[in-house]
């Protein structure tokens, strides 16, 4: 009888250490992931907060999809959100109208449930676009137009800020569409994420008179690093310690332009491109966080001082 109590003590106590421990495991893993899809020559990041909400930005795509019958979403969105576990999108972020951006959200509305779009609503003649619109309407999914100012909370402490299109938009630039394209900064803690759309040298000048507002620990580089948007002001501003660049291998328009990566390697920014290094994964559990391209070939990692510390140098 007293071995058997001996047991029970010993059983008792077991199951209380893997308790304590399953649930240092659960904090210690929880944190939030940002995948930058490798979508070739396009945009398309998914954000997988640690609460467990998800926010889909782009879809990637390219011009003349439509006529050749290839669907980037149903090829390669959809399977990448699959393999990491996605089977709801809370928020759905479409930056702006172009091929290469909306291509695959037609095919990703029609299989995923999504809690609402945010959406410039810019003027466009994109097929894919109206495809995908098309959905959000047959699938009555609350759309909302996306404004500078606004603000998602995606739980457990990480917001997500809307720093452009102003309202009204901007006219008369060069490029109105990408200028007027969804500039979000991503914050949890003290670690921030500048998503910068295809914004071009109009857009990046307006962000930059923003100072230190604009500052990130990490930036997805306008317009698949153009040299457009290769304004020296808007990458002092940020002053990002990673970018990442997405961008297909071999394209027409020579991207990523050598003045972008000049002026990345100027702040001293650590450079990870799609088209190297695949599909980058960008983990934050502030004040560190980690970046790993496809395979794990290249890796980062950081962490982020307090304000004052930066202050004081």
């Amino acid at each position: 009888m007293r071995l058997t109590r001996e047991r029970l003590l010993l059983l008792a106590l077991l199951a209380a250490l893997v308790a304590v421990w399953w649930g240092v495991w659960r904090e210690v893993s929880r944190a939030t992931t940002i995948t930058f899809l490798d979508v070739g020559q396009g945009d398309s990041i998914l954000v997988q907060a640690a609460s467990g909400k998800t926010m889909l930005v782009d879809g990637g795509g390219s011009q003349g999809q439509e006529a050749s019958g290839y669907d980037i979403g149903r090829e390669v969105v959809l399977p990448a959100l699959l393999a990491r576990g996605v089977r709801r999108i809370d928020a759905l972020v479409v930056t702006h109208p172009h091929d290469d951006h909306v291509g695959g959200l037609a095919a990703v509305a029609d299989q995923v449930p999504v809690g609402m779009v945010l959406d410039p609503e810019l003027e466009s003649t994109s097929e894919a676009y109206a495809r995908f619109r098309e959905e959000v309407e047959k699938r009555k999914i609350r759309a909302y137009r996306a404004t500078e100012g606004q603000r998602l909370n995606l739980g457990d402490g990480v917001y997500v800020e809307m720093l452009n299109p102003p309202d009204p938009r901007l006219v008369g630039t060069k490029s109105e569409i990408n200028d007027n394209s969804v500039v979000m900064r991503l914050a949890e803690g003290r670690v921030s994420v500048l998503l910068a759309a295809d914004i071009d040298r109009a857009g990046a000048e307006r962000m930059a008179r923003l100072g230190e507002a604009l500052h990130s620990t990490v930036l997805k580089v306008p317009h698949h690093g153009s040299a457009q948007a290769a304004v020296p002001g808007f990458v002092e501003a940020v002053r990002p310690e990673l970018a990442v660049i997405s961008v297909g291998a071999r394209n027409q328009f020579g991207h990523p332009s050598d003045e972008m990566l000049g002026e990345l390697e100027r702040v001293g920014a650590k450079v990870m491109r799609t088209d190297r290094d695949g599909a980058v994964t960008l983990r934050l559990r502030p004040p560190r966080w980690w970046a790993w391209g496809y395979g794990g070939k290249r890796r980062f990692e950081g962490s982020v001082e307090p304000v004052s510390a930066r202050q004081r140098r």
